[in-house]
């Protein structure tokens, strides 16, 4: 399990949380110090206690809360939970970015191992996405924007290109290509 924050610099911080125990507080001497004038010295404790978590409010000034909820004394944590401290919103995950790249990354890794091509991997990846973004498309049809009118059709001509091994010379013969070489012509 991690617990994830965003520092006052605006830094993401992953701090994995292990069988020991973590405070949280203003005191330099916390495990987790913010700088922050409500937040106690020494304001919260998260432990593990038979293979779960549980957050304890270590008589706070302002509090601590869970998911909006403030705690008493202590509460059970599960992934997904967002943890507020003075200003500063913990969030428990499950998993670090890193983690879940690492397995993204063997399981494409996996794939191709088994023959297949990243064309195709990329193709299922779009496929999974595309379900989701059609979920949450809205149900009204959006009609096409309606084309500009009064500006007539620009057409443009690419060149023609003219590749020639015997290369032709101006009536001057002074533009006579070295033996061996082609001359290239645009036309348009």
């Amino acid at each position: 399990m991690h617990l994830r924050y965003v520092n006052k610099l605006g830094i993401s911080k992953d701090i994995e949380l292990t069988g020991d125990p973590l405070s949280i507080g203003r005191s330099r001497e916390a495990d987790i110090p913010l700088l922050d004038d409500k937040v106690s010295r020494v304001h919260c404790g998260i432990r593990l206690s038979d293979g779960e978590f549980y957050l304890k409010d270590l008589k706070s000034r302002n509090g601590v809360f869970v998911n909006g909820q403030r705690v008493e004394d202590t509460a059970k944590l599960k992934p997904g939970d967002r943890i507020q401290v003075g200003s500063t919103v913990f969030v428990l995950e499950s998993a670090t970015e890193k983690e879940d790249s690492a397995k993204g990354l063997a399981a494409v890794q996996g794939a191709m191992n088994d023959g297949k091509g990243y064309t195709t991997i990329l193709k299922e990846i779009v496929d999974d996405i595309e379900p989701a973004a059609a979920e949450n498309k809205p149900a009204a049809e959006e009609k096409p924007a309606p084309k500009p009118a009064g500006r007539p059709a620009i057409k443009i001509s690419s060149p023609t290109i003219k590749v020639s091994s015997q290369a032709k010379t101006d009536p001057a013969g002074d533009d006579k290509p070295a033996p061996g070489k082609i001359r290239i012509t645009l036309k348009k």
